[in-house]
């Protein structure tokens, strides 16, 4: 299933541990605080856990969404297409 994550976090270091996380699983950064990508349920498990410990107790909000291939599928993308997206063969509107 895609894994879409986002935050919002105003402490650089924390902001930056974040999107470590993510990339070392596998998550392709689609905006600058969202990271989107492929993950099975106990690799998605992790990296919440992950996500968890590196916000601590600091102020932030990170929130993670679980996308089904059907609902992923009708998204609509407005602008300038991702690395990935373009690799798809995505249509822009």
């Amino acid at each position: 299933m895609k894994t879409l994550v986002i935050y919002d976090i105003s402490d650089d270091n924390v902001r930056l541990k974040v999107s470590e996380i993510c990339k070392n699983f596998g998550l392709s950064r689609i905006q600058k605080s969202a990271f989107l990508g492929d993950l099975t349920s106990s690799r998605r498990k992790e990296l919440i856990t992950a996500l968890r410990k590196a916000l601590g107790e600091e102020e932030g909000n990170i929130q993670v969404f679980v996308i089904c291939r059907a609902d992923f599928a009708l998204r609509v993308i407005i602008g300038k297409p991702t690395v990935e997206e373009e690799e798809e063969g995505i249509i822009i509107v």
